[in-house]
């Protein structure tokens, strides 16, 4: 599998395949196909990995594309960002925030991570995250820009839980209170923070997915009222 990560703000992943190779993308990002390229829904892990799937808010059916012969797809994501190349080695993990996902080799196994209950109603973030287990090539969209930040083990990191795109399973990871109710109600970051720690790379969206969709929903609602 050849890929290109094209444009600048908002990225595509155009993917080449040869015979025969085949990927999964997440339903709903395809852009454009060879006319060669077979597509077909999958129940990846099944029943159970499906409804996993749909827990997290994601599709409960991938789309597979299979190349009969040599091809091209083109995916993005649905909203302003970038694309992040994964590459895991056998049995290693990482763990994406739910929407995040948008195409993988079919070597990758899909699971289930949950997290604390206070980020998924209070901190933007999913009850449910996405874990990936290699070997393979994992593909996620970023909204915004792309943030890194590679741990030693020596400093933890706090994080906005809505910012969160994907982490390292080596990391541990816990919900927690902010400092007190004041930071709370006037500091503008929400009730919670994510706490990560160990050794491992911590990728966040610049933008908040959560927090996008509120102000383009509320300014389209706005819009209309002006229209009339």
């Amino acid at each position: 599998m050849e890929y290109k990560i094209i444009g600048a703000s908002m990225q595509s992943l155009n993917i080449n395949l040869s015979d025969g190779e085949s990927i999964f993308s997440d339903s709903g990002k395809l852009l454009s196909k060879s006319s060669n390229i077979k597509m077909t829904p999958r129940l990846v892990g099944g029943v159970i990995g499906a409804l996993e799937r749909k827990v997290t808010g994601a599709t409960a059916m991938l789309t597979q594309f299979k190349s009969d012969g040599d091809g091209s797809i083109s995916v993005s994501g649905v909203l302003p960002g970038k694309i992040k190349h994964i590459t895991l080695g056998e049995g290693q993990e990482f763990i994406a925030e739910a929407y995040a996902f948008l195409a993988c080799d079919t070597s990758i196994k899909f699971s289930m991570q949950t997290i604390g209950l206070g980020a998924a109603f209070l901190g933007g973030a999913g009850l449910i995250l996405q874990k990936f287990v290699g070997p393979g090539d994992v593909f996620i969209h970023i909204v915004g820009d792309i943030l890194e930040y590679d741990l030693d083990g020596t400093l933890d990191l706090d994080v906005d839980p809505g910012h969160i795109a994907g982490f390292d399973a080596t990391l541990k990871y816990k919900i927690h209170f902010v400092d007190n109710i004041r930071t709370a109600m006037f500091g503008g970051v929400g009730l919670f923070l994510a706490n990560f720690n160990g050794s491992g790379r911590v990728i966040l969206h610049s933008v908040s997915r959560h927090k996008l969709s509120t102000e383009l929903v509320l300014d389209g609602e706005e819009n209309l009222k002006n229209k009339k």
